[in-house]
Protein backbone atom coordinates (compact mmCIF):
# COMPACT_ATOMS: atom_id res chain seq x y z
CA UNK A 1 0.00 0.00 0.00
CA UNK A 2 1.12 3.50 -0.73
CA UNK A 3 0.22 5.28 2.47
CA UNK A 4 0.07 8.98 3.12
CA UNK A 5 -1.37 9.11 6.59
CA UNK A 6 -2.76 11.58 9.06
CA UNK A 7 -4.09 10.44 12.41
CA UNK A 8 -7.77 10.50 13.15
CA UNK A 9 -8.37 13.44 15.43
CA UNK A 10 -5.38 15.55 14.43
CA UNK A 11 -6.28 18.84 16.04
CA UNK A 12 -7.75 21.63 13.97
CA UNK A 13 -7.78 23.83 17.07
CA UNK A 14 -4.16 24.70 16.39
CA UNK A 15 -5.38 26.78 13.47
CA UNK A 16 -7.50 29.15 15.53
CA UNK A 17 -7.64 32.84 14.73
CA UNK A 18 -7.38 34.05 18.34
CA UNK A 19 -3.61 34.02 18.52
CA UNK A 20 -3.42 30.35 19.48
CA UNK A 21 -5.02 30.59 22.93
CA UNK A 22 -7.62 27.94 22.09
CA UNK A 23 -4.93 25.54 20.90
CA UNK A 24 -3.44 25.32 24.38
CA UNK A 25 -6.76 24.66 26.11
CA UNK A 26 -8.83 22.64 23.62
CA UNK A 27 -8.78 18.90 24.41
CA UNK A 28 -6.62 16.68 22.27
CA UNK A 29 -8.11 13.54 20.77
CA UNK A 30 -7.13 9.90 20.80
CA UNK A 31 -8.72 7.06 18.84
CA UNK A 32 -8.13 3.45 19.91
CA UNK A 33 -9.21 0.66 17.54
CA UNK A 34 -9.41 -2.80 19.12
CA UNK A 35 -11.08 -6.16 18.54
CA UNK A 36 -12.55 -7.56 21.76
CA UNK A 37 -16.20 -6.86 22.54
CA UNK A 38 -15.73 -7.48 26.26
CA UNK A 39 -13.07 -4.75 26.39
CA UNK A 40 -15.13 -1.95 24.84
CA UNK A 41 -17.36 -0.76 27.69
CA UNK A 42 -14.83 -0.92 30.55
CA UNK A 43 -12.07 0.50 28.35
CA UNK A 44 -14.26 3.44 27.30
CA UNK A 45 -15.17 4.13 30.93
CA UNK A 46 -11.48 4.13 31.86
CA UNK A 47 -10.63 6.26 28.81
CA UNK A 48 -13.30 8.83 29.70
CA UNK A 49 -11.92 9.22 33.23
CA UNK A 50 -8.33 9.31 32.00
CA UNK A 51 -9.26 11.80 29.30
CA UNK A 52 -10.95 14.11 31.78
CA UNK A 53 -7.81 14.17 33.90
CA UNK A 54 -5.50 14.72 30.94
CA UNK A 55 -7.71 16.98 28.79
CA UNK A 56 -7.99 14.35 26.04
CA UNK A 57 -11.10 13.11 24.25
CA UNK A 58 -10.64 9.35 23.84
CA UNK A 59 -12.75 7.19 21.54
CA UNK A 60 -12.60 3.39 21.77
CA UNK A 61 -13.67 1.76 18.50
CA UNK A 62 -14.29 -1.99 18.40
CA UNK A 63 -14.41 -4.49 15.56
CA UNK A 64 -15.56 -7.94 16.62
CA UNK A 65 -17.89 -10.76 15.61
CA UNK A 66 -18.74 -10.49 11.91
CA UNK A 67 -16.78 -7.24 11.59
CA UNK A 68 -13.65 -7.45 9.42
CA UNK A 69 -10.86 -5.71 11.37
CA UNK A 70 -8.45 -5.57 8.44
CA UNK A 71 -11.15 -4.06 6.19
CA UNK A 72 -11.93 -1.47 8.86
CA UNK A 73 -8.28 -0.51 9.13
CA UNK A 74 -7.97 -0.29 5.36
CA UNK A 75 -10.97 2.01 5.17
CA UNK A 76 -9.67 4.26 7.97
CA UNK A 77 -6.23 4.48 6.36
CA UNK A 78 -7.73 5.33 2.96
CA UNK A 79 -9.86 8.05 4.56
CA UNK A 80 -6.90 9.56 6.39
CA UNK A 81 -8.39 8.48 9.72
CA UNK A 82 -5.78 5.99 10.88
CA UNK A 83 -6.32 5.32 14.61
CA UNK A 84 -3.70 6.61 17.02
CA UNK A 85 -3.54 3.22 18.77
CA UNK A 86 -4.58 -0.03 17.11
CA UNK A 87 -4.24 -3.79 17.49
CA UNK A 88 -1.98 -6.30 15.79
CA UNK A 89 -2.03 -10.05 16.35
CA UNK A 90 1.57 -11.12 15.87
CA UNK A 91 3.86 -11.23 12.88
CA UNK A 92 1.14 -11.17 10.23
CA UNK A 93 -0.41 -8.02 11.65
CA UNK A 94 2.96 -6.34 12.05
CA UNK A 95 3.93 -7.14 8.47
CA UNK A 96 0.64 -5.71 7.22
CA UNK A 97 1.06 -2.36 9.02
CA UNK A 98 4.81 -2.11 9.58
CA UNK A 99 5.11 1.05 7.48
CA UNK A 100 2.88 2.97 9.88
CA UNK A 101 3.90 1.49 13.26
CA UNK A 102 6.09 3.53 15.61
CA UNK A 103 8.84 1.90 17.72
CA UNK A 104 8.42 2.10 21.50
CA UNK A 105 11.90 1.31 22.80
CA UNK A 106 12.55 2.99 26.12
CA UNK A 107 8.92 3.55 27.08
CA UNK A 108 8.42 3.11 30.81
CA UNK A 109 6.07 0.13 30.47
CA UNK A 110 8.70 -1.94 28.64
CA UNK A 111 10.69 -2.58 31.81
CA UNK A 112 7.75 -4.45 33.37
CA UNK A 113 7.05 -7.15 30.78
CA UNK A 114 8.71 -9.93 28.82
CA UNK A 115 5.81 -10.10 26.37
CA UNK A 116 6.38 -6.95 24.29
CA UNK A 117 6.15 -7.48 20.54
CA UNK A 118 9.60 -7.09 19.02
CA UNK A 119 10.99 -7.22 15.52
CA UNK A 120 14.77 -7.34 15.06
CA UNK A 121 15.19 -6.45 18.72
CA UNK A 122 13.05 -3.30 18.50
CA UNK A 123 9.91 -2.95 20.65
CA UNK A 124 6.78 -2.20 18.64
CA UNK A 125 3.86 -3.66 20.58
CA UNK A 126 2.33 -3.27 24.06
CA UNK A 127 0.89 -6.65 25.18
CA UNK A 128 -2.83 -6.37 25.85
CA UNK A 129 -2.89 -9.35 28.24
CA UNK A 130 -1.80 -12.96 28.64
CA UNK A 131 -3.96 -15.84 27.43
CA UNK A 132 -3.18 -19.49 27.77
CA UNK A 133 -4.36 -23.03 27.46
CA UNK A 134 -3.78 -26.65 28.28
CA UNK A 135 -6.51 -29.21 28.85
CA UNK A 136 -8.91 -27.53 31.29
CA UNK A 137 -10.46 -29.69 33.98
CA UNK A 138 -13.27 -29.64 36.53
CA UNK A 139 -11.38 -30.14 39.78
CA UNK A 140 -14.50 -31.31 41.63
CA UNK A 141 -15.09 -34.15 39.18
CA UNK A 142 -11.45 -35.22 39.27
CA UNK A 143 -11.55 -35.28 43.06
CA UNK A 144 -14.73 -37.40 43.09
CA UNK A 145 -13.12 -39.80 40.61
CA UNK A 146 -9.91 -40.00 42.62
CA UNK A 147 -7.78 -38.57 39.78
CA UNK A 148 -4.72 -36.53 40.75
CA UNK A 149 -4.16 -33.71 38.21
CA UNK A 150 -0.39 -33.98 38.77
CA UNK A 151 -0.45 -37.35 36.95
CA UNK A 152 -1.68 -35.68 33.76
CA UNK A 153 1.70 -35.11 32.11
CA UNK A 154 2.08 -38.27 29.98
CA UNK A 155 -0.15 -40.20 27.59
CA UNK A 156 -0.31 -43.18 29.97
CA UNK A 157 -1.27 -40.86 32.83
CA UNK A 158 -4.11 -39.41 30.79
CA UNK A 159 -5.21 -42.83 29.56
CA UNK A 160 -5.56 -44.12 33.11
CA UNK A 161 -7.49 -41.02 34.17
CA UNK A 162 -9.79 -41.08 31.13
CA UNK A 163 -10.54 -44.79 31.57
CA UNK A 164 -11.41 -44.33 35.24
CA UNK A 165 -13.66 -41.32 34.69
CA UNK A 166 -15.33 -43.00 31.70
CA UNK A 167 -16.22 -46.00 33.89
CA UNK A 168 -17.88 -43.60 36.36
CA UNK A 169 -19.83 -41.46 33.87
CA UNK A 170 -23.26 -42.45 35.19
CA UNK A 171 -22.21 -41.96 38.79
CA UNK A 172 -20.71 -38.56 37.98
CA UNK A 173 -23.56 -37.45 35.70
CA UNK A 174 -21.33 -37.00 32.66
CA UNK A 175 -22.11 -37.10 28.94
CA UNK A 176 -18.44 -37.67 28.16
CA UNK A 177 -14.94 -37.34 29.54
CA UNK A 178 -13.61 -34.59 27.25
CA UNK A 179 -15.72 -31.75 25.89
CA UNK A 180 -14.25 -31.31 22.43
CA UNK A 181 -15.46 -30.55 18.94
CA UNK A 182 -13.64 -31.18 15.68
CA UNK A 183 -16.72 -30.83 13.51
CA UNK A 184 -16.55 -29.28 10.06
CA UNK A 185 -16.15 -25.54 10.59
CA UNK A 186 -15.59 -25.93 14.34
CA UNK A 187 -12.11 -27.41 14.37
CA UNK A 188 -10.13 -24.26 15.16
CA UNK A 189 -9.24 -25.43 18.67
CA UNK A 190 -7.62 -28.52 17.12
CA UNK A 191 -5.91 -26.96 14.11
CA UNK A 192 -4.59 -23.99 16.09
CA UNK A 193 -4.18 -24.88 19.75
CA UNK A 194 -3.79 -28.64 19.63
CA UNK A 195 -1.46 -28.28 16.65
CA UNK A 196 0.71 -26.21 19.00
CA UNK A 197 1.25 -29.42 20.97
CA UNK A 198 2.94 -31.03 17.98
CA UNK A 199 5.05 -27.93 17.32
CA UNK A 200 6.05 -26.86 20.83
CA UNK A 201 5.40 -29.36 23.65
CA UNK A 202 8.52 -30.23 25.60
CA UNK A 203 10.61 -27.51 23.97
CA UNK A 204 11.96 -24.22 25.30
CA UNK A 205 9.65 -21.21 24.88
CA UNK A 206 11.69 -19.76 22.03
CA UNK A 207 12.50 -23.10 20.34
CA UNK A 208 11.38 -23.04 16.68
CA UNK A 209 12.96 -26.35 15.61
CA UNK A 210 9.73 -28.16 14.70
CA UNK A 211 8.02 -25.22 13.00
CA UNK A 212 11.23 -24.48 11.07
CA UNK A 213 11.13 -28.03 9.68
CA UNK A 214 7.43 -27.67 8.89
CA UNK A 215 8.07 -24.49 6.94
CA UNK A 216 10.48 -26.54 4.82
CA UNK A 217 7.75 -29.12 4.27
CA UNK A 218 9.15 -31.68 6.71
CA UNK A 219 7.66 -33.45 9.72
CA UNK A 220 9.34 -35.02 12.74
CA UNK A 221 8.05 -38.57 12.23
CA UNK A 222 8.56 -39.74 15.82
CA UNK A 223 6.98 -36.62 17.22
CA UNK A 224 4.04 -36.88 14.83
CA UNK A 225 3.47 -40.51 15.83
CA UNK A 226 3.07 -39.71 19.54
CA UNK A 227 1.04 -36.63 18.66
CA UNK A 228 -1.40 -38.77 16.67
CA UNK A 229 -1.69 -41.06 19.74
CA UNK A 230 -2.72 -38.01 21.76
CA UNK A 231 -5.35 -36.90 19.24
CA UNK A 232 -6.70 -40.44 19.05
CA UNK A 233 -7.03 -40.60 22.85
CA UNK A 234 -8.89 -37.27 22.99
CA UNK A 235 -11.28 -38.39 20.28
CA UNK A 236 -11.90 -41.78 21.90
CA UNK A 237 -13.01 -40.26 25.19
CA UNK A 238 -15.06 -37.41 23.72
CA UNK A 239 -18.81 -37.58 23.29
CA UNK A 240 -19.05 -38.53 19.63
CA UNK A 241 -22.05 -36.33 18.89
CA UNK A 242 -20.32 -33.31 20.39
CA UNK A 243 -17.07 -34.22 18.68
CA UNK A 244 -18.48 -34.51 15.17
CA UNK A 245 -21.42 -32.07 15.13
CA UNK A 246 -20.98 -29.74 18.10
CA UNK A 247 -19.94 -26.09 18.20
CA UNK A 248 -17.44 -24.33 20.43
CA UNK A 249 -20.31 -22.56 22.20
CA UNK A 250 -22.00 -25.89 22.98
CA UNK A 251 -18.68 -27.36 24.03
CA UNK A 252 -18.02 -24.65 26.61
CA UNK A 253 -21.61 -24.48 27.82
CA UNK A 254 -21.84 -28.23 28.45
CA UNK A 255 -18.59 -28.21 30.39
CA UNK A 256 -19.96 -25.31 32.43
CA UNK A 257 -23.09 -27.35 33.11
CA UNK A 258 -20.92 -30.08 34.66
CA UNK A 259 -21.42 -32.63 31.89
CA UNK A 260 -17.72 -33.20 31.16
CA UNK A 261 -14.58 -33.62 33.24
CA UNK A 262 -12.26 -31.89 30.73
CA UNK A 263 -12.58 -29.04 28.25
CA UNK A 264 -10.31 -28.45 25.27
CA UNK A 265 -10.27 -24.64 25.42
CA UNK A 266 -8.33 -21.82 27.08
CA UNK A 267 -8.72 -18.89 29.45
CA UNK A 268 -11.21 -17.19 27.12
CA UNK A 269 -13.78 -19.86 28.10
CA UNK A 270 -14.29 -18.37 31.58
CA UNK A 271 -17.34 -16.28 30.70
CA UNK A 272 -19.21 -18.95 28.67
CA UNK A 273 -18.58 -21.44 31.48
CA UNK A 274 -19.90 -18.97 34.07
CA UNK A 275 -22.92 -18.22 31.88
CA UNK A 276 -23.72 -21.96 31.94
CA UNK A 277 -23.59 -22.02 35.74
CA UNK A 278 -20.04 -23.30 36.12
CA UNK A 279 -18.88 -22.19 39.56
CA UNK A 280 -16.63 -25.17 40.30
CA UNK A 281 -12.87 -25.04 40.78
CA UNK A 282 -10.88 -25.47 37.56
CA UNK A 283 -7.33 -25.89 36.43
CA UNK A 284 -5.18 -26.70 33.42
CA UNK A 285 -3.12 -29.80 32.72
CA UNK A 286 -0.47 -29.98 29.97
CA UNK A 287 -1.17 -31.68 26.64
CA UNK A 288 0.53 -35.10 26.62
CA UNK A 289 1.66 -35.08 23.00
CA UNK A 290 5.04 -36.77 23.53
CA UNK A 291 3.88 -40.23 24.60
CA UNK A 292 5.51 -41.24 27.86
CA UNK A 293 7.97 -38.36 27.76
CA UNK A 294 6.64 -35.92 30.35
CA UNK A 295 5.09 -32.62 29.29
CA UNK A 296 4.97 -30.08 32.10
CA UNK A 297 4.04 -26.81 30.39
CA UNK A 298 1.05 -24.75 29.34
CA UNK A 299 0.89 -22.63 26.20
CA UNK A 300 0.77 -18.99 27.19
CA UNK A 301 1.59 -15.59 25.83
CA UNK A 302 0.20 -12.35 24.47
CA UNK A 303 -2.31 -12.92 21.64
CA UNK A 304 -2.43 -9.25 20.64
CA UNK A 305 -0.61 -5.97 21.07
CA UNK A 306 -1.42 -2.27 21.01
CA UNK A 307 0.74 -0.40 18.51
CA UNK A 308 1.12 3.29 17.71
CA UNK A 309 0.43 5.09 14.44
CA UNK A 310 3.79 6.75 13.78
CA UNK A 311 2.07 9.63 11.97
CA UNK A 312 -0.36 10.40 14.78
CA UNK A 313 -0.54 14.11 15.61
CA UNK A 314 -0.91 13.05 19.24
CA UNK A 315 1.65 10.28 19.48
CA UNK A 316 3.02 11.59 22.79
CA UNK A 317 -0.50 11.43 24.24
CA UNK A 318 -0.87 7.88 22.94
CA UNK A 319 2.42 6.89 24.62
CA UNK A 320 1.25 8.43 27.88
CA UNK A 321 -2.04 6.53 27.65
CA UNK A 322 -0.19 3.18 27.39
CA UNK A 323 2.27 4.03 30.17
CA UNK A 324 -0.60 4.99 32.46
CA UNK A 325 -2.54 1.87 31.49
CA UNK A 326 0.44 -0.17 32.70
CA UNK A 327 1.42 1.82 35.78
CA UNK A 328 -1.68 3.45 37.29
CA UNK A 329 -3.90 1.69 39.80
CA UNK A 330 -6.93 2.31 37.59
CA UNK A 331 -5.13 0.92 34.54
CA UNK A 332 -4.09 -2.24 36.38
CA UNK A 333 -7.61 -2.75 37.70
CA UNK A 334 -9.14 -2.19 34.25
CA UNK A 335 -7.42 -5.13 32.59
CA UNK A 336 -7.58 -7.58 35.48
CA UNK A 337 -10.53 -6.71 37.73
CA UNK A 338 -12.89 -5.08 35.23
CA UNK A 339 -12.18 -7.15 32.11
CA UNK A 340 -10.89 -10.33 33.74
CA UNK A 341 -7.63 -10.73 31.84
CA UNK A 342 -4.27 -11.99 33.06
CA UNK A 343 -1.86 -9.07 33.24
CA UNK A 344 1.24 -9.18 31.05
CA UNK A 345 3.11 -6.93 33.49
CA UNK A 346 5.22 -7.80 36.53
CA UNK A 347 4.16 -4.64 38.39
CA UNK A 348 0.53 -5.81 38.47
CA UNK A 349 -0.17 -8.23 41.31
CA UNK A 350 -3.96 -8.32 40.80
CA UNK A 351 -5.54 -11.66 39.94
CA UNK A 352 -8.58 -12.15 37.67
CA UNK A 353 -11.76 -13.65 39.12
CA UNK A 354 -12.34 -16.19 36.33
CA UNK A 355 -11.31 -19.70 37.39
CA UNK A 356 -9.26 -20.50 34.29
CA UNK A 357 -7.61 -17.08 34.08
CA UNK A 358 -6.86 -17.34 37.80
CA UNK A 359 -5.34 -20.80 37.31
CA UNK A 360 -3.11 -19.43 34.54
CA UNK A 361 -2.06 -16.48 36.70
CA UNK A 362 -1.11 -18.91 39.48
CA UNK A 363 0.88 -20.99 36.97
CA UNK A 364 2.82 -17.92 35.86
CA UNK A 365 3.46 -16.60 39.37
CA UNK A 366 4.74 -20.04 40.41
CA UNK A 367 7.30 -19.90 37.60
CA UNK A 368 6.06 -23.09 35.97
CA UNK A 369 6.96 -24.14 32.43
CA UNK A 370 5.55 -22.26 29.45
CA UNK A 371 5.54 -23.46 25.84
CA UNK A 372 5.42 -21.22 22.78
CA UNK A 373 2.14 -19.42 22.18
CA UNK A 374 3.03 -18.38 18.64
CA UNK A 375 4.80 -21.17 16.71
CA UNK A 376 1.52 -22.33 15.15
CA UNK A 377 0.92 -18.86 13.73
CA UNK A 378 4.09 -18.93 11.63
CA UNK A 379 2.47 -21.06 8.91
CA UNK A 380 1.15 -19.46 5.70
CA UNK A 381 -2.14 -17.60 6.08
CA UNK A 382 -5.11 -19.99 6.13
CA UNK A 383 -3.04 -23.18 6.27
CA UNK A 384 -4.01 -24.28 9.78
CA UNK A 385 -7.71 -23.76 9.36
CA UNK A 386 -8.21 -24.51 5.67
CA UNK A 387 -5.75 -27.38 5.23
CA UNK A 388 -5.19 -28.98 8.63
CA UNK A 389 -8.69 -28.34 10.00
CA UNK A 390 -10.50 -30.72 7.62
CA UNK A 391 -7.91 -33.42 8.38
CA UNK A 392 -8.69 -33.22 12.10
CA UNK A 393 -12.42 -33.33 11.23
CA UNK A 394 -11.98 -36.36 8.97
CA UNK A 395 -10.11 -38.27 11.69
CA UNK A 396 -12.80 -37.36 14.24
CA UNK A 397 -15.60 -38.56 11.97
CA UNK A 398 -13.86 -41.88 11.24
CA UNK A 399 -13.10 -41.01 7.63
CA UNK A 400 -9.48 -42.05 8.20
CA UNK A 401 -7.76 -44.08 10.89
CA UNK A 402 -4.67 -42.96 12.80
CA UNK A 403 -2.31 -44.08 10.03
CA UNK A 404 -4.41 -42.14 7.54
CA UNK A 405 -4.33 -39.07 9.77
CA UNK A 406 -0.53 -39.25 9.95
CA UNK A 407 -0.27 -39.55 6.16
CA UNK A 408 -2.66 -36.69 5.47
CA UNK A 409 -0.90 -34.53 8.06
CA UNK A 410 2.50 -35.32 6.55
CA UNK A 411 1.29 -34.59 3.03
CA UNK A 412 -0.25 -31.30 4.16
CA UNK A 413 2.97 -30.14 5.82
CA UNK A 414 4.83 -30.99 2.60
CA UNK A 415 2.77 -28.37 0.75
CA UNK A 416 3.78 -25.46 3.00
CA UNK A 417 6.78 -24.31 0.90
CA UNK A 418 4.50 -23.99 -2.13
CA UNK A 419 2.06 -21.76 -0.21
CA UNK A 420 4.44 -19.00 0.82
Amino acid sequence: MALSLTACGSSTAAGTTDGGTAASTAPKTLVIYQNKAEVTEPMQAYADAWGKTNNVTVTVKTCTGSCDYAAGMKADIAAGDTPDIFIIEGDTGYDQYKDIIAPMDGEDWTKNTQYAFKRDGVVYGYPVAIEGYGLAYNADILEKAGVDPSTLTTLSGYKAAFEKIDSMKSELGLDGVVSLTAADGSYWVMCQHDFAGYLSSGNAYDDTTVIDKALKGEVDADRLSTYADWVELLYKYSNQTMLTTGSADEQMAQFGAGKYAFLHQGTWADQPIANAGGTFKMGFAPYATLGDKECDGLFLGAPSWYVLNKDSANIDVAKQFLNDLCNSDDGKALMVTKIGLVSAFTNNSLKPAGALASALADWISAGKTAYSFTNQYKTPSGFNNDVLGPIYAQFAAGGVDKAGFIKLFTDAIATIPTLK
